[in-house]
């Protein structure tokens, strides 16, 4: 009969796993950083007081599968700056897609490249 203590083993293997969770939601929160950061620079409404630019905000939550990045109007008229006049003031469609496409997608792929 053979006997292995596997408890060392065990360890290690949930602490790659912890810190594989830390690296994607330090990943997602430089996402967000970045839907923020191309909104409140390509926004086209006209500033009056420059509140709606700079509460456009973006945010990393944990979900039982991974992460979500949101962003999200921080004033009570970002609806209608995204609906109103045939949608043509609206950033958030535009920010998810441009970024999503080209930067945080493409990252994300080298990133779990990397993690083998």
């Amino acid at each position: 009969m053979m006997r292995m203590d596997i408890s060392d083993m065990a360890g290690k293997l949930e602490s790659m796993g912890t810190r594989a969770d830390a690296a994607v939601r330090v990943f997602a929160e430089q996402g967000a950083t970045k839907l923020r950061s191309y909104a409140q620079s390509n926004a086209v409404w006209t500033d009056r007081t420059g509140s709606a630019r700079q509460r456009l905000n973006a945010y990393v939550s944990a979900m039982s599968n991974g992460y979500r990045i949101t962003l999200a109007h921080g004033v009570e008229y970002g609806i209608w700056l995204e609906l109103a006049h045939e949608k043509r003031f609206a950033i958030i469609p535009q920010t998810i897609d441009y970024v999503g496409t080209t930067e945080i997608m493409p990252a994300f792929e080298r990133f779990l490249e990397r993690l083998g």
